[in-house]
Parts: structure tokens; C-alpha cells; sequence
């Protein structure tokens, strides 16, 4: 039994950073274990996983922390984005959240603090 944080990733726009103008983008929803939750390792971790479905690490160089309260009413969200050179987008290109998780084997259970 462990003490681990994880981070729920969605990638609203996969393929938006490689191509231009206006072409179907994926969207793709990951739970991962990480270190911490610093937006470098969250940062790092959407880069891998936009790469695990054909992103180009090369294309996402740009790839910037923005504030939250413009796409989502959560407040421990975290967002990144980026927009094309001729192309602004609406929805940002991932949302992160994390959460501290006990791991059991291969399992997580989600803590949640208690207020008293």
C-alpha cells in the first residue's frame, strides 16, 4: 500500500499542434500515475501522451500553462494550450487535474480530505 498522486489528462485537440486550419481533432482521456503534480512533470506528461497518438513532440514546444478560469469552473484544473499561427481555438489543447490515490497492487482508491 502507497501513497501516489495521479493525474486525470484530457487532450481535447490532439493533432492541432502538427496540422493548420480547420481539420478534426481527436480527444483522448488518460488517468496516469505521476510524481508530484508540478506543471513541468504535468506539462511533460501531456506532451507524452499527445505523442503516444501521433502528435509530434517538435510541434508541441509551445505548449503553455493558462489560466484555469477561463475554460472550467474547477479550481485545482490545470490547463495548457496552444494555437496555430493562422488558428485560435476556443478549447484548450489539455486539461489536467490530481489527486492524491492510495495504491493497493494495481488498484487506486481516490482520497479525499475530510473537514471537521
Amino acid at each position: 500500500m502507497e501513497l501516489v498522486t495521479l493525474a486525470h489528462v484530457t487532450l481535447a485537440r490532439i493533432g492541432s499542434a502538427s496540422t493548420f486550419g480547420m481539420v478534426r481533432h481527436n480527444e483522448v482521456y488518460r488517468v496516469r500515475e505521476v510524481s508530484g503534480g508540478s506543471l513541468e512533470t504535468l506539462r511533460e506528461l501531456v506532451i507524452t501522451i499527445a505523442e503516444e497518438h501521433g502528435e509530434r513532440r517538435e510541434s508541441l514546444r509551445n505548449l503553455r500553462q493558462e489560466n484555469a478560469w477561463n475554460h472550467t469552473p474547477e479550481r485545482d484544473a490545470v490547463v495548457f494550450n496552444i494555437q496555430g499561427p493562422n488558428v485560435q481555438y476556443g478549447t484548450p489543447y489539455a486539461i489536467c487535474r490530481t489527486h492524491p490515490a492510495l495504491k493497493i497492487g494495481e488498484r487506486y482508491f481516490k482520497l479525499e480530505e475530510v473537514k471537521c
